[in-house]
């Protein structure tokens, strides 16, 4: 935006120094032309001076005399004409057709002063001509051929110097409006920094309120309405977290409570409502302790946001063998996939041990959702994981072969309690993949999801790999 602004300023300034050095330009070569008429007209009033008393005294001598003293100075031409009689000096041609058309014009007691405005990268002389006589008749003319060298060079002078002295003008205007527009903008670059951190962290940022009055009130605005979105946040938070803790106990006295009922029920007792009632309280036991871990992830990533130094990163971030980790979960998940005749496949490579940086339990946290999840909506199928590794980045792939989503499903996977299954046929909160994908953010991760080629879904763990611990060897 700064650049924009200079450019549009810079073409605003060049234009005004062109302006005003082609208006100052003009009034020094307009100046000169009127300084150099006044003086050849002041010589050319002399020469009809002595042309009138020369022939009166039918002396002409000294006249030529004088003439040819005036050419040599100056360098310019001189015509003077009495009567019949024509006097030259410079080499005068009184037969070139402007010094004719000049001299039939003061024959008819025209006179013709004016040097026009003058170009320093033009050539040639200006004439000037004046008739003299009496009050009846024209007696004779003069005519001067006025040497325009010497002008030209001081009007390219001061040219030159007007062309310098406007660009050093244009170039401070420009600084200056460098540094105005810097002074403006700053401000509003960091509000704009400022609301994209708030929207990336949830987190309020310190904004210094500095700039115009205006922006300074905008920047304490903007500081107040973060403050107060930061806030309510957190209560959201807390409200969630706390009202999911205190829901624990009375359902878990519920629970208790149904537990007995089943025991002192009668024999010909209906089962099915009781079962109903256990299901029902099964869901709601399900949804507390997954609203329970999105808050914590939630949490986690705020934290994660909000302490964005290498140092703090580093110190919450453990190195994880990922192989170990993959093969305990697969034997914690068996059991369940033997239930749903689920083949459960994992293919690492024989590369040495891969290690990642993460938090160890956040890990197997992600890894039990997802496979979990490939498991109710992938039951009796290959689950097929995949672990590869570059330099910087491990990737944990876990693939199921069931029906898969639609594009648009795709792209609410990791919305907060959307379900594949929105009439609830399959049980699940819609939260595991919300939690997935908190979880990986806040450990500078990432969570990919997409239709997998010939069927079913492909998740991607994208992790920083990790580094092996100083003084230590990477297990195998």
């Amino acid at each position: 935006m700064r650049l924009r602004v200079i450019a549009i300023l810079g073409s605003l300034l060049a234009l005004l120094v062109v302006i005003v050095s082609a208006v100052l330009m003009q009034s020094a070569s307009v100046d000169a032309a009127q300084e150099l008429r006044l003086s050849r007209e002041a010589s050319l009033n002399r020469f009809i001076q002595l042309g009138a008393q020369a022939e009166a005294e039918a002396e002409h001598g000294k006249l030529q005399l004088e003439m040819d003293t005036y050419s040599k100075l100056y360098d310019e031409a001189l015509l003077v004409r009495l009567g019949t009689e024509t006097l030259t000096s410079g080499q005068l041609d009184p037969t070139r057709p402007e010094v004719a058309r000049a001299l039939e014009n003061t024959e008819l007691n025209l006179a013709h002063t004016d040097i026009p405005a003058i170009n320093p990268f033009a050539t040639g002389n200006a004439l000037i001509a004046r008739p003299f006589g009496n009050s009846t008749q024209v007696l004779g003319s003069a005519l001067l051929e006025v040497n325009l060298d010497i002008s030209r060079r001081l009007v390219l002078q001061r040219w030159i110097w007007v062309v310098l002295l406007s660009i050093a003008a244009g170039a401070g205007l420009l600084l200056l409006a460098d540094r105005v527009t810097a002074w403006v903008l700053k401000p509003i670059h960091r509000l704009n920094e400022a609301t994209k951190e708030l929207a990336k962290t949830k987190t309020s940022t310190p904004l210094e309120a500095a700039g115009p009055p205006e922006l300074r009130e905008l920047a304490h605005s903007f500081s107040k309405m973060s403050d107060a979105m930061t806030a309510s946040l957190a209560q959201q938070r807390e409200l969630i977290a706390e009202t999911s803790h205190q829901l624990r106990n009375p359902v878990a006295a519920l629970r208790l409570r149904v537990d007995l009922l089943k025991l002192r029920l009668p024999a010909a007792a209906d089962p099915q409502a009781v079962q109903a009632v256990e299901k029902e309280l099964h869901r709601v036991e399900s949804l507390l302790d997954a609203v329970l871990r999105l808050a914590s992830a939630d949490h986690r990533l705020s934290e994660q946001a909000a302490d964005r130094t290498p140092a703090a990163r580093t110190a919450e971030v453990e190195t994880v063998k990922v192989r170990e980790l993959l093969i305990e979960e697969i034997e914690r998940q068996s059991s369940a996939a033997r239930q749903s005749g689920t083949e459960l496949l994992l293919e690492s490579g024989n590369e040495p041990e891969v290690l990642l940086a993460c938090n160890e339990f956040e890990l197997q946290q992600m890894l039990a959702e997802l496979y979990e999840n490939c498991l109710k909506y992938a039951a009796g199928t290959p689950i097929e994981t995949t672990l590869r590794a570059t330099p910087e980045l491990v990737e944990i792939s876990i693939r199921d072969h069931g029906p898969g989503l639609s594009e648009a499903q795709l792209a609410q996977v990791s919305e907060r309690f959307w379900r594949a299954d929105p009439a609830g046929a399959t049980p699940g909160t819609g939260l595991g993949m919300a939690i997935v994908e908190r979880l990986a953010r806040a450990n500078a991760g990432e969570l990919r999801i997409a239709a997998a080629e010939g069927g079913g879904l492909c998740f991607s763990l994208l992790m920083p790999r990790g580094q092996a611990p100083s003084g230590g060897g990477q297990g195998g």
